[in-house]
Formats: C-alpha cells, sequence, structure tokens
C-alpha cells in the first residue's frame, strides 16, 4: 500500500486500485486530456527521485 501525505488516499502500489471511497471525500475533479509530451515541451528534463526501500511488509520512501 502506499498512501498519499496530503490527502491520506490509499493505493495498492501493484495494481493501482484505489481504497478511497471518491463519493465520502470532497475532491474537485478537473477535465483532463492526454497529449503525447514530445509535442507539448521540449527537453532537458529531469525528473525527481527519492530513495525507496521494502521494510518488512512496508514500503518506505525517503522525501
Amino acid at each position: 500500500m502506499i498512501r498519499c501525505p496530503w490527502h491520506c488516499w490509499e493505493f495498492d502500489i501493484k495494481t493501482g486500485q484505489s481504497w478511497c471511497d471518491p463519493n465520502s471525500v470532497r475532491a474537485k475533479a478537473y477535465k483532463v486530456d492526454v497529449e503525447n509530451g514530445a509535442e507539448l515541451a521540449k527537453g532537458p528534463f529531469v525528473a525527481e527521485t527519492c530513495k525507496v526501500v521494502v521494510e518488512d511488509d512496508y514500503v518506505v520512501l525517503e522525501l
């Protein structure tokens, strides 16, 4: 499981299944479109990374 630090919503890290009932929380929805990234902007870009370790049954992200 992984949990959003801002909303405390939980997700199964293997499947992406959300365990949050969207009808029980107030969150604004936005219309989105999926487009090819190369058409939107040209790089070079560097992705932010963080250290990830597995301890027993927990995935730990060091931010």
